[in-house]
């Protein structure tokens, strides 16, 4: 029997810039750094060795994850982990870190379970016990700080794998857009897509309740209305460090916007970025205007278009809603089609028929407002290779 209530989920945050001090002050004393490449610059490493130096903890540095997550990251460092015994998990990087810092965390706690038993959904123990995950976002995308899931790519097929589980949200999610300012433009621009994909998705997934698509809404008006300026091209220092941190905590709202109820076919149907080397980010961002021809009309996307600007019934707001998006990307200088981005056709044709296929199990396609099968699989590939309008 289904319940007449939602409880809105979400870890501890922590905002502000500069909050990444907040991590000394939880008192503890064995802290052990999961942490991304370039993002974990001098700088930062500097700061967090001072902060914890001044609290008397003891730092070690158990993994630096420099790429899309695949499984054997968990596992290569789980034995300098159980021997530093962390009270403290705390990640620094973009999605990638996060997300391994989440297995990292449940695997040091239970030693003794199998990968494959994990990726049994929500059947995962609570974790607490040995050590608190904070997480600290370097990125404004991914939203893992606030999720509960965590995806691997498995290096034999090359294909995603899920941990999902409320447990695997961390404790503490530190939101400093201090970290956000050395990005290059096309990171900030890439990982913005994915944060404005999940935004949109959960705002339209079938088990959102009112006060997620609230903040699903806000998370991509956010993004809509910021990114341009959070890029390196604005000469006003001031309003660029504003639409900076605005974007970053809308990548967290849209987050837990997800966690609460669920992304949608960009995210199921995103299985060209796996096989072709392709960020996440990017692939999402690319197919959401296609996948919203195939959920829409849509009052949210309507919502969205009205305080964009726009004007017309539902019908009409939703399609100036895709319209924009596709602008935007253009004046971005992002790619509106996977043959633009250089996937060449056969190879990608060749494996359309497995991705339409093992695509309407996912749960994010069954909570979306479309009805999909094989063939409108096909359409949706065939549409994001060769750049056709979506027409809504």
């Amino acid at each position: 029997m289904q319940q007449p209530y939602s409880i809105f989920i979400t870890p501890r945050f922590v905002s502000g810039r500069g909050s990444i001090s907040f991590f000394a002050s939880l008192g503890k004393k064995r802290i052990g750094i999961i942490r991304g490449g370039k993002s974990y610059n001098n700088a930062l490493q500097e700061t967090i060795e001072n902060l914890a130096e001044k609290s008397g903890a003891q730092i070690c540095y158990l993994a630096q994850i420099r790429n899309e997550p695949y499984i054997e990251d968990i596992f290569s460092c789980m034995d300098e982990v159980r021997a530093f015994e962390p009270d403290m998990i705390l990640a620094v990087g973009g999605g990638s870190v996060l997300d391994t810092a989440k297995a990292i965390h449940l695997f040091y706690e239970n030693p003794h379970m199998k990968f494959e038993d994990a990726l049994i959904p929500f059947t995962l123990p609570k974790l607490g016990h040995k050590a608190i995950h904070v997480s600290v976002p370097t990125t404004s995308g991914t939203g893992s700080e606030a999720t509960s899931v965590a995806v691997f790519i498995d290096p034999e097929t090359q294909t995603k794998q899920l941990l999902l589980d409320n447990h695997l949200i961390p404790h503490y999610a530190i939101l400093d857009a201090d970290l956000t300012d050395s990005l290059p433009d096309s990171i900030r621009i890439a990982t913005a897509m994915d944060a404005l994909t999940h935004a949109i998705e959960a705002s339209t997934a079938k088990n959102a309740s009112i006060m997620t698509q609230a903040m699903a809404l806000e998370a991509a008006l956010d993004i809509l209305e910021h990114l341009t300026e959070s890029l390196s091209g604005c000469t006003d220092r001031a309003l660029q460090a504003f639409a900076r941190e605005k974007i970053h905590i809308a990548s967290a709202m849209a987050g837990t916007a997800i966690t609460n109820s669920c992304t949608g076919l960009a995210h199921s149907y995103d299985h060209p970025g796996p096989a072709f080397g392709k960020s996440h980010g990017s692939v999402c961002g690319l197919m959401l205007p296609y996948t919203m021809a195939l959920c829409g009309p849509h009052p949210n996307y309507a919502i969205l278009a009205k305080r964009l600007g726009y004007a017309g019934n539902e019908k009409e707001l939703s399609q100036s809603l895709a319209n924009h998006l596709l602008y935007l990307r253009k004046e971005l200088s992002l790619e509106n089609s996977f043959a633009e981005m250089g996937i060449p056709e056969k190879a990608y044709f060749k494996r359309v028929p497995e991705w339409a296929c093992r695509s309407i199990a996912a749960m994010a396609t069954q909570m979306s407002p479309a009805s999909m099968d094989t063939e409108k699989g096909h359409a949706l590939y065939d549409a994001c290779y060769f750049g056709k309008t979506p027409v809504l």
